[in-house]
């Protein structure tokens, strides 16, 4: 659905992508992203009516709050005719925001390119608390983890979680059954359901990955708690990740540090009040200049507070006062509270 111009642009990213997990020489970020604004610009109503004047730099690209996403349409590609179609997980008093894509090709690419740079092969078992993709096909978060099976040996992913519940028997009756290690992806609020229960013990040399937070929600437990927690309890090896709907990539970490985003994600931290970026090493609300956004907003305004540091890594405080609550733990939250 990308005509001649964003077929060219999607090349261009794809080698872009190719190159940086090889470590060979690239394409520079910055002007790839003004050629990706004015694509953009040209074809889409909500970043039309942002232009402020010329775009010397990436830094100058206009960012587009993600409050927008659920409001207008926001890309290139209209949600009714759009073949890839992901929505954040909202709750019952809010709306949600849309994603449209021409082509889930640069998500999937590049999700799987930057897991395997950071996390290298996975176990061929795979256990997600989370929704199956096949049932809920518009979960951002599901698809990229369906996706993971392409960075490990064959294998197979059961799902955890049908409509908002954990499936806890089904969920310990697969871990128990497991004779070798496993990929557990899940949310956090999931994991803090499980672990208020029983938990079967998962194989030795096991990874975890957890993404989402659930401060001022009905757990209490602080992030870095939890992920003690999980590790004394279940013994994994855990790594963190942190991703939105409104983005196409994500960045990846270990607990109790920085998340580390791909070559092609760069982020910055600006004064909520006056919009001006900052210093590196000041906390401030997060902006993501995102390559494979190209369907969509090349540059997003994130409601998450954090700091950039000077290499490039994002340090997350949380959401920014007063921000509403969001994210892939809303769904299982909201069930859990329904019971």
């Amino acid at each position: 659905m990308r005509d001649a111009a964003g077929v060219l642009l999607a090349q261009r990213v794809h080698t872009l992508i190719t190159a940086a997990v090889s470590g060979q020489t690239y394409e520079p970020v910055g002007p790839l992203a003004i050629d990706i604004w004015d694509y953009q610009v040209q074809r889409d109503a909500v970043a039309a009516r942002l232009v402020d004047g010329p775009v010397a730099t990436w830094q100058d690209i206009p960012a587009v709050p993600v409050a927008l996403f659920k409001q207008l349409e926001v890309g290139t590609v209209a949600r009714d005719a759009a073949p890839v179609v992901f929505r954040t997980s909202g709750t019952t008093h809010t709306g949600r925001g849309v994603h449209a894509m021409a082509s889930a090709d640069l998500y999937e690419f590049n999700a799987n390119a930057w897991a395997s740079k950071y996390l290298g092969e996975l176990p061929a078992e795979h256990v997600a608390l989370l929704s199956d993709p096949t049932r809920v096909p518009d979960a951002s978060l599901s698809h990229m983890v369906a996706g993971m099976r392409d960075i490990c040996t064959p294998g197979k992913t059961t799902w955890h979680i049908h409509d908002g519940v954990l499936q806890r028997r089904a969920l310990n009756e697969r871990v128990a059954q497991l004779k070798h290690p496993c990929f557990i992806a899940t949310t956090a609020f999931a994991l803090a359901e499980w672990l208020d229960g029983d938990c079967a013990l998962p194989p030795k040399d096991s990874l975890m990955m957890v993404t989402g937070g659930f401060k001022g929600r009905v757990h209490k437990l602080d992030g870095d708690q939890l992920l003690s927690i999980a590790s004394q309890r279940l013994g994994c090896r855990i790594v963190t990740e942190y991703g939105m709907t409104e983005l196409s990539s994500q960045l990846w970490g270990q607990p109790g540090e920085p998340f580390t985003p791909p070559p092609w994600l760069l982020a910055t931290a600006a004064d909520p009040i006056t919009g001006v970026d900052l210093a590196p090493e000041t906390v401030g609300q997060l902006r993501f200049l995102d390559l494979c956004n190209l369907d969509s907003a090349v540059r997003i305004e994130t409601l998450d507070q954090g700091i950039v540091h000077a290499d490039g890594r994002v340090t997350l405080h949380g959401r920014l006062p007063g921000a509403p609550a969001r994210g892939c733990s809303l769904t299982i939250e909201d069930a859990w509270q329904a019971r």
